[in-house]
């Protein structure tokens, strides 16, 4: 499998509260440990070198409902688990977050530190977790080294090609870093991201790798029904 990095954009958390009738501080909580899932399966598990995974882009700080308090709530015991786990460390992946923002708690720039303290991020393997990402930011700060041709700004620029997008129940992109999506495959899941389960990346990977078989070749079946069984599983 030729997958150098996935992006994971995780959706729904407020609506799956509505859903199931809790309160937004453990629809947050449960749709956090999709974190630890797509690290575990794409990074830890080899298929992938790099996830990013796309919690919070600059715009979610200006949401008037109670929606903040709960993410943040939810943040702090992921980050406090996967700590005590020691996971990223025994799994010799590197951790880091990116926050454009500039309004990242305190208390929660702490449990980031406090994870990622230790691991050398010069490992091939990275989890990159967007906790305030700005396109317009990283397309800013790019510019402010005054490339020269286009090929010069795309290095200057936070990320590589995206082979792989994943993104539960919609197909908006939330602010994401479409630069580098140009020729990414997305494969969106009919779930919310709380109900995401291992089978479901696992489809999803098959889903992939059929997508680019028929990319290389002419004959290849466009209407194979493993597709047709990945929208119907994932159900």
């Amino acid at each position: 499998m030729e997958i150098n990095t996935v992006l994971y954009m995780p959706d729904g958390n407020r609506r799956f509260a509505r859903k199931t009738g809790l309160s937004l501080t453990e629809a947050y909580l449960i749709g956090g440990k999709t974190l630890k899932l797509f690290s575990d399966f794409f990074v830890a598990g080899g298929i992938a070198n790099k996830l990013i995974y796309h919690a919070m882009s600059d715009y979610t700080y200006r949401r008037t409902d109670l929606s903040l308090e709960s993410i943040y709530s939810a943040l702090e015991r992921i980050f406090e688990q996967l700590t005590e786990e020691r996971f990223f460390e025994k799994n010799n992946i590197a951790f880091r977050a990116i926050d454009h923002s500039g309004k990242l708690p305190q208390k929660i720039k702490k449990k980031v530190k406090n994870l990622s303290h230790s691991i050398n991020d010069t490992k091939e393997k990275e989890v990159v977790m967007l906790l305030g990402y700005s396109l317009e930011e990283d397309i800013n700060q790019a510019l402010l080294q005054n490339p020269q041709d286009y090929q010069t700004f795309r290095k200057n620029l936070i990320f590589p090609d995206i082979d792989l997008v994943i993104r539960p129940h919609e197909m908006r992109l939330s602010g994401g870093p479409v630069y580098a999506m140009a020729q990414a495959q997305m494969i969106t899941l009919d779930k919310l991201n709380p109900e995401v389960k291992r089978e479901d990346l696992e489809l999803a990977v098959k889903e992939y790798s059929r997508l680019r078989d028929y990319r290389s070749d002419k004959s290849f079946n466009p209407h194979h029904k493993l597709s047709k069984n990945l929208r119907r599983k994932v159900k």
